[in-house]
């Protein structure tokens, strides 16, 4: 099935139900927070983008983009939180179609989304203006770079917080343990300041990524999770030991919610991560207020 629709057409769900079992649907339907961390100030609009491009050409993204997608919109429309529009159209990056939206999330998108300088300076002029940008797993991880090179669009990597050229040091499957940096962060709350273990294919930074610019809300536990140096480690994270997974920053007068999380299927039937993604959307949205001061010397 094609994925290049609007989800304010009726029937959206439907079409997203139809790409995945029953049984995980109502795993997703169970997980979905009740409640959204913050009243929305007012009607919110949020656009989702899962575009996978390879070589200039469109490929087959995620296997998890149809589970993620039903979750962001189910999320919005039980907590009222946002209305959802999804389109992999890049030509809505353009400043009179951008400007409808509050947000803009990358939803396991990855690849050079489009070489248009146009664009591109539209995005970044539209979150600097005020606006949000929600990166979720290669939505942040593997967006605007493309091997050999992964400096595509640098001036993305600047506004995000940090590029990607690590690769994966541990398998989707392989056991990460989780380290909640900000327990006092409403962003990070659903976590209940509490450490814990999962499943998941996360990245390992590179610059401009740095403590000094962005406020980290969870990592990897370095202390329990698997270190060996035989696993593929960029120099500097394996000097540093330091693995952000999650954060949030201010950019001109807009604001980054970025998560490494989202590969496997099963986070989005996790109530906390869930919970996790609505606080940092309605963050980036503007209506939950979160510190966003660079977490630079604060003890880890």
């Amino acid at each position: 099935m094609t994925k290049l629709f609007m989800a304010a057409l009726a029937g959206a769900l439907t079409l997203f139900a139809a790409e995945i079992p029953q049984e995980a649907r109502e795993a997703i339907d169970k997980a979905v927070p009740q409640k959204a961390a913050a009243r929305a100030k007012k009607h919110r609009k949020l656009l989702i983008m899962n575009l996978h491009v390879v070589d200039g050409k469109r490929v087959q993204g995620h296997a998890s983009i149809p589970y993620a997608d039903y979750a962001f919109e189910k999320m919005g429309q039980v907590t009222g939180a946002y209305e959802t529009v999804f389109s992999d159209d890049v030509a809505m990056f353009a400043p009179e179609k951008v400007r409808q939206f509050d947000a803009v999330c990358f939803l396991n998108t990855a690849g050079v989304l489009t070489e248009d300088k146009g664009l591109r300076q539209s995005l970044l002029d539209f979150v600097g203006g005020g606006k949000g940008w929600i990166g979720v797993h290669a939505g942040g991880g593997a967006t605007f770079v493309q091997y050999p090179k992964y400096d595509q669009f640098p001036e993305f990597g600047e506004m995000i917080g940090g590029y990607e050229n690590g690769g994966h040091p541990w398998k989707p499957q392989e056991k990460i343990y989780i380290k909640v940096d900000d327990p006092r962060s409403p962003v990070a709350a659903a976590f209940g300041g509490k450490n814990f273990e999962t499943a998941d294919e996360v990245f390992q930074f590179q610059a401009p990524w740095s403590r000094e610019k962005v406020h980290v809300l969870v990592s990897i536990d370095a202390d329990k999770t698997d270190l060996d140096p035989k696993r593929h480690f960029l120099p500097e994270r394996m000097k540093d030991k330091d693995f952000a997974l999650s954060w949030i920053r201010n950019y001109g007068k807009g604001r980054i919610f970025l998560t490494s999380f989202g590969h496997n299927i099963e986070i989005y039937e996790n109530p906390a991560m869930l919970a996790h993604f609505l606080a940092g959307i309605q963050f980036a949205l503007g209506d939950l207020k979160a510190d966003a001061t660079p977490s630079a010397g604060a003890s880890r």
